[in-house]
């Protein structure tokens, strides 16, 4: 009777045993993938562990400064504060195309990696050469920025030897200082290492003074128009349309990241209204105009001129009054 409790005894203390590990697995450092397989979780092996019983990633004088800063839980640097209300945070903002990691520049003509700040929102979107990435961001007053919560794609890109060099530096809870500088019409980041070092370089070019509404006021070839004439370009979604003075144009915007100012128009189709000889020519003009536009440059705050690769002007346009 006694050898048979003892069994029983033991039975059931296998089975607690057993039941212990199933609720309590063993944490495992690394990549977890999300549903689908499309992304991973890109994790800093030194990152500290936190648990659903004690997941406080900041100080409690952290979370009354920056509430924001909890709900996503960004942990705060040691000294300097989160904010994205400084200079450095606000002209950061927007998309920037990575033209060197370490001392490897890229130049390719598409798929060029870049990475898109959004300030409003604490996210970023970046793409390296393969795969695509996005999390949040936090900049602090020292001019350091610090990328958390990434995740990415997973795809498999041998000839993309720049990829892996980008992915340690867009990496978890590591602070990267930025450096930004403008030369000419083009603005500049870069993220500098520790020692001083340049780890990154991205660029854009400041074409944004070519958005919105312009109206023609001369085309090269003609002494004066026919018609009113005017093009509205949508850098965002790199579109132009407008009116020839004779019929309605759509286009397609192009921007070359190895030349300073560079800008395509291509794709480009009109309707088909029969017009005078004279506003016919005009249309004409414009069309070639566009086609052979190589740069455009600011000259003034509500006027722009399109250039050839020669450099000859081929179009001056003026900004559009606003509507009332």
């Amino acid at each position: 009777m006694k050898k048979t409790s003892a069994i029983i005894m033991l039975v059931t203390l296998a089975a607690a045993a057993t039941s212990c590990s199933v609720l309590n697995p063993s944490k495992k450092s690394g990549a977890s993938t999300t549903s689908g397989a499309q992304a991973t979780k890109i994790e800093s092996t030194a990152r500290p562990e936190t648990t659903t019983e004690n997941k406080k990633p900041v100080s409690q004088a952290a979370e009354a400064a920056n509430p924001e800063a909890v709900k996503q839980s960004v942990p705060a640097p040691a000294v300097s504060k989160i904010t994205m209300n400084t200079g450095v945070a606000r002209r950061l903002g927007g998309e920037w195309t990575i033209v060197q990691v370490g001392a490897t520049a890229i130049d390719r003509d598409e798929d060029m990696p870049y990475i898109i700040f959004e300030p409003s929102t604490a996210q970023f979107y970046a793409n390296n050469g393969c795969n695509t990435l996005n999390g949040t961001y936090a900049v602090d007053t020292d001019d350091n920025v610090t990328f958390h919560n990434i995740l990415s794609t997973l795809r498999m890109c041998s000839d993309v030897e720049f990829e892996n060099q980008i992915n340690s530096i867009i990496t978890e809870n590591v602070p990267v200082k930025v450096r930004l500088s403008e030369v000419g019409q083009e603005s500049f980041v870069e993220f500098i290492g520790t020692q001083g070092k340049p780890l990154m370089r991205m660029r854009r070019g400041n074409l944004e003074f070519l958005n919105g509404h312009w109206n023609v006021e001369s085309v090269a070839g003609l002494s004066k128009l026919a018609a009113p004439a005017d093009i509205f370009f949508d850098l965002g979604e790199l579109k132009l349309n407008g009116d020839t003075g004779c019929n309605i144009v759509n286009g397609n915007i192009y921007l070359d990241h190895r030349q300073s100012n560079a800008i395509d128009f291509s794709n480009m189709g009109t309707t088909r209204m029969a017009c005078p000889p004279q506003i016919e020519k005009q249309q004409t003009a414009i069309l070639v105009a566009l086609e052979e536009t190589a740069t455009a440059i600011s000259d003034g705050k509500d006027k722009v001129m399109l250039l050839s690769s020669d450099g000859r002007i081929l179009m001056t346009l003026v900004r559009a009054p606003k509507a009332e």
